[in-house]
């Protein structure tokens, strides 16, 4: 039988409890022997929290699932794999699907009978509850921050220097954005207005979202807003859903509005916001979603359910073009819902990784003069990505120790850096193709409940180009309050 092992460390320390890459190592090896299974792939996640499944080895182990490369997948400790109740019943539903096993080497976990799976459940509840436990900690603290006057994190807002003082540049363009609104422009003609006159965020042309984000952002008056979820720790989907625990605190910044000002444009937003408005709108992710079994586009549907009260409840889904038209794809519809929290997920498992990853570079062009060179460094991309998997085989059958291996993958990070940076740099890559919204993303799950249905429609093109939705089931039997496993298995910025 053909055998995968996973190993995971989230710090050095764990070092001290037993769950160093070697340890790991030694344990798993030896177990596959005693079962007489052939070790034919491993997968080391060196640093990465088991929040979510955004973990670079983690995917690549997903990948080799679905192609059926392996019989088992073993792990140390189930909490190695992952700490979330959802993707453990998402994993195990796809290692089912593809006819895979799962056998942890130190736990007695038996997947084929319903004692057994619940049994994992229960252990990855138990995980999970850990996992929140420290994040609330972590809250309490952030939150603590902010009721001292102090910002908690994340990057320097437009306008500022990391002291809070004014970058009098930069703040001059805001007065002006400002001043545009309240004359009657837009916030897409205000990004337009400025980027004509040659003005531009920190290098970065303006889009509509930023200018959105400025002038809701109560920081520019003194102030810090923190905390927009429900009371059941969910991020609200609209304003009407009551959000809790919202914190309005004096900052220790410099003001670029009053108060009072600031209080003027949020009002002119509101009643901006009820003007004109479009129902199709309402439809978040409209342009942006994909397909991850089929490839094709997503597109918006809804339907109404009648309640006991005779009123009708209107649910909006995504459903993909090729099962819509009957062309064999068997992806389920998603709901808005599902989208929105899966997205919500996706930022901040990202942002718990950097705060600072969210800057992505896009390039298009019709024809391309440089096609050859590109390709020449994706090849040597692709080179750098398989000598990895190399170095982590060599590790796996002890020739090389574990610090040969952290040598060689920084070795071969710092080559994937310099390619990564030389594709960045391509001629043809104009200002134009170019975006930057480190910020914005960082602070996403605050606004978005605070945000208006075509604001929240204008801002998702302004960033995505694509969202690759996947889920590992066929068919969706809903249930209320719960949503089928699914996953963002890929994000493209504009």
């Amino acid at each position: 039988m053909k055998a995968a092992i996973y190993i995971r460390v989230s710090t050095d320390e764990q070092a001290n409890e037993g769950f160093s890459i070697d340890a790991q190592k030694r344990r798993l090896l030896a177990y596959a022997d005693s079962q007489d299974w052939e070790v034919t792939e491993v997968y080391i996640d060196d640093g990465w929290s088991a929040k979510d499944l955004k973990r670079p080895e983690m995917q690549r182990m997903i990948g080799d699932v679905k192609q059926k490369l392996f019989d088992v997948v073993l792990v140390y400790k189930l909490d190695r794999m992952t700490r979330s109740s959802n993707d453990c019943d998402h994993l195990l539903k796809m290692f089912e699907a593809h006819s895979v096993k799962f056998q942890s080497c130190t736990e007695s976990f038996e997947t084929r009978t319903a004692t057994g799976r619940l049994f994992i459940r229960l252990v990855a509840d138990i995980a999970q509850w850990e996992r929140e436990n420290t994040a609330e900690r972590v809250r309490f603290g952030m939150e603590q921050m902010v009721m001292e006057g102090r910002r908690p994190g994340g990057p320097v807002p437009f306008g500022y220097d990391k002291s809070g003082k004014l970058v009098e540049e930069e703040a001059a363009q805001i007065r002006l954005l400002r001043r545009f609104y309240m004359e009657g422009d837009g916030i897409k003609a205000i990004a337009i207005k400025l980027n004509g006159m040659g003005k531009y965020r920190r290098g970065f042309k303006w889009s509509a979202f930023p200018v959105w984000y400025i002038l809701d952002n109560p920081y520019y008056a003194g102030k810090l807003r923190y905390g927009t979820k429900k009371s059941n720790g969910k991020y609200a989907s609209r304003k009407k859903e009551g959000v809790v625990d919202l914190i309005v605190q004096e900052s220790d910044n410099e003001k670029l509005f009053t108060w009072e000002e600031y209080e003027e444009h949020k009002a002119e937003m509101h009643r901006r916001s009820f003007d004109g408005y479009s129902k199709s709108r309402e439809y978040w992710f409209s342009g942006v979603l994909i397909c991850g079994k089929c490839g094709s586009k997503m597109s918006g549907r809804y339907h109404q359910n009648k309640r006991k009260d005779g009123s009708y409840n209107k649910i909006t889904s995504y459903i993909c073009a090729n099962r819509q038209t009957g062309k064999g794809c068997t992806m389920p519809m998603f709901r808005q819902e599902l989208v929105e929290k899966l997205l919500m997920e996706w930022i901040e498992g990202k942002l718990t990784i950097d705060h600072n990853v969210i800057r992505e570079i896009s390039v298009t062009a019709e024809e391309d003069p440089n096609e050859s060179l590109r390709d020449d460094l994706n090849k040597e991309l692709q080179k750098v990505r398989e000598r990895r998997k190399k170095w982590q085989r060599m590790y796996a059958d002890d020739l090389i120790s574990q610090d040969e291996l952290r040598e060689h993958n920084a070795d071969e990070k710092a080559n994937e850096d310099i390619i990564m940076a030389e594709l960045e740099k391509m001629p043809e890559m104009s200002s134009e193709s170019l975006t930057a919204p480190s910020d914005i993303i960082y602070d996403l799950p605050e606004l978005w409940p605070l945000m208006e249905d075509k604001d929240k429609h204008d801002l998702i093109l302004d960033i995505f180009k694509e969202i690759k939705l996947y889920t590992p089931v066929d068919k969706a039997h809903g249930k209320k309050g719960k949503f089928i496993p699914a996953s963002i298995e890929s994000v493209v910025f504009n």
